[in-house]
């Protein structure tokens, strides 16, 4: 990620965020989630990766493992927090829905971050997470599954994603690349593999690429 400028994804990303944070004095700790699935429900124990990072005055959460939600890091206080790419996200108890009694992790164990367009819009559970601490040796299990399983999404395809300024966002997924301005999407179909070491080389600032032509190929 940081010599070829490649991505990642959660564990990867927030783990590097991590290592940054502390090594700038920062107090880190690193917590599992579960994100909510398009299909309904959650995923699993460890399917996802968080932090929390401690200030003097509060705990915030601070994800970049996530390429649709927050990019501004969240206090813990149950506030709203307005995004560059619109909406607002808050931390709150998972249990009721509340805020913290006060700004730090250690008030509740459960809790959940949401999101809402705006302030009428009706508030949906982005993911949520347990506060209490853990290690990089917990998320094991689930990193073998995400990255070996035919059943894990990031095994059924390939993905990149990053945002633009003025709420943009562009991305390059199964045959696809998207491009989001003004709430409008562009559609470009991408049919070979070096076109698409192209798109990461230029739209996404990767250093050379090897693309699989099977990725290409029925099933890729």
């Amino acid at each position: 990620m940081v010599t070829r400028r490649r991505g990642g994804f959660c564990y990867e990303l927030n783990l590097l965020l991590a290592a940054a944070l502390r090594g700038l004095g920062f107090e880190v700790d690193v917590m599992e989630g579960q994100m909510r699935r398009r299909e309904g429900g959650f995923g699993p124990p460890y399917d996802h990766m968080t932090l929390r990072v401690a200030l003097e005055d509060r705990d915030w959460i601070a994800d970049v493992g996530n390429g649709e939600t927050f990019q501004q890091p969240l206090p813990w206080d149950g506030s709203w927090t307005s995004q560059e790419r619109g909406g607002a996200y808050r931390v709150v108890r998972r249990e009721d829905g509340a805020a913290a009694d006060e700004p730090r992790a250690a008030s509740a164990k459960a809790w959940q971050v949401e999101y809402r367009e705006d302030e009428e819009a009706e508030r949906e559970v982005v993911y949520h997470f347990r506060s209490a601490p853990t290690t990089a040796a917990g998320f094991l299990p689930m990193l073998a599954f995400h990255t070996t399983s035919g059943s894990s999404q990031f095994t059924r395809g390939w993905i990149v994603t990053r945002p633009l300024e003025g709420r943009g966002r562009i991305t390059a997924a199964r045959g696809l690349l998207m491009t989001t301005r003004e709430g409008k999407m562009e559609r470009h179909a991408i049919r070979s593999a070096s076109e698409l070491e192209g798109i990461l080389r230029d739209d996404f600032g990767m250093l050379p690429v090897a693309v699989p032509p099977t990725w290409f190929q029925r099933g890729g």
